[in-house]
Parts: structure tokens; sequence; C-alpha cells
């Protein structure tokens, strides 16, 4: 088999895990409209999220060897880094809407970009920083479609929620890369979710005033389809997909998640932006998507069968 076919089913594995992402936002409204706060969504989400994880490194990843100390100190670390990236982000869906913490999360790669330039202490291209320029242009639309004097009304609280997600889930990617090399992302995401609701439920119930974290039932059904069909489900999909067709190819399709989601917001939600948002978001979306030129370029010709077969030889 040419190397170079791209499996249909990878395609659709990704899309689909994809769409159930964009619709977490979407199910947490649901779950703050049944009077289901921040706190008892989060708690229930990994809850019930983090066994199902277990379940899937029994069923994927069993063969391997036990996580060893470091390891394990490694994972809780970036189980932290998850908790503060979660917390902030289901907190800005309940200030700022759906659509507009979603384009403000979606800015995380360029703050990836920061972190490993500091990292590798070197500046980051020219090319960077025109698309960190554009990116955030694009959501300064999005925050003041009326100009400098919108930004008086704007949820000023909810946006910083938002890019406090931003931030500290750039920083867990960040964390997470080498280590995912070594133990795999399946024990990676069991282990970094499981120490994320230990401190959930270190943490939540004692900031929480007393009787302000309750579980009604309608609210109990929207948090265990963000558990399982917003969180389980789309990791196993995306993990199959990443296997049969690469980062690349499943990087490029998952660009599709803020299109998505707005859409989904303004069919379900009535959020509605106005056409300077959306030019903000068109913006926002094609400078992440810019930062991926080359390999988006590359992998739409491998796609369309317009690069030329390579040779396979025997190792």
């Amino acid at each position: 088999m040419n190397d170079q076919q791209t499996d249909p089913t990878a395609i659709i594995f990704v899309f689909i895990a994809t769409i159930a992402l964009a619709f977490k936002g979407v199910f947490a409204k649901f779950a703050y409209m049944a009077d289901m706060g921040v706190d008892a969504v989060l708690l229930l989400r990994f809850g019930i999220a983090a066994p199902l994880f277990w379940l899937g490194v029994l069923m994927f990843a069993r063969k391997t060897a036990p996580l060893t100390w470091q390891q394990w100190k490694a994972c809780s670390l970036a189980g932290v880094m998850f908790f503060m990236a979660t917390y902030c982000d289901f907190t800005a869906i309940s200030e700022i809407g759906v659509s507009v913490s979603r384009l403000i999360l979606f800015t995380f790669p360029m703050i990836v970009m920061l972190i490993n330039a500091v990292m590798s202490r070197r500046a980051p291209s020219v090319h960077q920083w025109i698309v960190f320029v554009t990116t955030y242009s694009g959501i300064l639309l999005v925050m003041a479609p009326n100009g400098l004097s919108g930004f008086d009304n704007f949820n000023w609280i909810g946006a910083a929620w938002a890019m406090g997600s931003a931030t500290t889930y750039a920083v867990y990617l960040v964390m997470s890369q080498e280590l995912m090399k070594s133990i795999g992302s399946v024990r990676f995401t069991a282990a970094s979710g499981s120490i994320t609701l230990v401190i959930m439920l270190a943490v939540i119930p004692v900031s929480a005033t007393s009787g302000s974290i309750t579980f009604p039932m309608d609210g109990v059904f929207w948090g265990a389809m963000i558990a399982v069909f917003c969180t389980v489900i789309p990791f196993f999909m995306l993990f199959e997909g990443i296997k049969r067709c690469g980062a690349t190819q499943a990087s490029l399709i998952s660009l599709s998640g803020p299109i998505l989601t707005m859409i989904a917001a303004w069919l379900i939600l009535d959020e509605t932006l106005s056409t300077v948002q959306i030019i903000g978001a068109v913006v926002t979306i094609l400078g992440v998507s810019s930062l991926k030129a080359t390999w988006a370029l590359d992998a739409l010709k491998r796609l369309f069968g317009l690069t030329r077969p390579q040779k396979v030889t025997d190792a």
C-alpha cells in the first residue's frame, strides 16, 4: 500500500472528535442553566472521565510497565496545569459565553510559541511575530467590535479567565510533549486526569461556600455528556485518528473546532456575533492556522493526491 494515501476512517475519527469537543461549551451552558455551578460540573466531569481513561489503559496499554515515581511526579505537575486550564475555561464559558471564550482559548499556540522561544533562548521569527500580532488583532475585534469605546462594556474578568485557560493549557502542552513520548498518550491522559480529579476533590470543596455545590438531575445529565461525549470518546477517537493519519493531518482537521463551536452556539444557544466580530474570528483562526502554513499545504497536497508517490525501500 502507498504510504502517502490517507485512511478515510482516520479523517472521520478526527472530525467526529473535533465536533464532540466543539460541543463541550454548549453542554456546559446547559448545565449552568440547570443551576449547576462550575465546581460541580468539573467534579462530575473528571469523576466520570478518570475511571474511563484507566479503562482505556487496560484496553490499549496494559502490557506496558508501571509508571515510575519520577513519571508520576511529572504527571502530577501536568495535572495541576490541566486543572487550572480547565477551571479557567469553564469559568470563562459562564462569564462571556461559548463563542468568545473558545476564540480566546484558541490562541494557545501563540503562547506555546513564546514558551518554546524562551526555553530555546531563540527569538521568534518574523513570520511568528506577524502571526502573533494578526491573531490578537482578531481577538481585539471580537472583544470590541465598536472600537475602543466598546472596551468599557466588555467583560474583562471573563476574558481574563479565558486567557488564563489559554496560558495554562499552553504550559500543560509543553510539559506533556516529552512525557507522552516516554509513557504514551493513553497512560499520560489517565494519570494526569486522575491527578486533576484529586486536586479538584481537595481544592473545590474547601474553596466553595457551604451548600454551593449541588447536583440537580438535569445538570448531572449534561455533566455526564461532557465527561463521556466531550472528553473520553473524543480523546480515544483523536488518538486513533492520529495513529492512522499522523498528527499533521489531525491538527489540520481540528482547526475547524472554533468554527464548529460558533455555529453550535449560534444554532442552539442563540449566541450571535456582529459582522466585525465574525471578521475578527476569521482573522484569529487564519492567524493560528498560518503558524502551520507549510505543513498544512503539504497535508492538503497529500490529501488530494497532488504529490508524487515516493518509492518505498525495505530497511
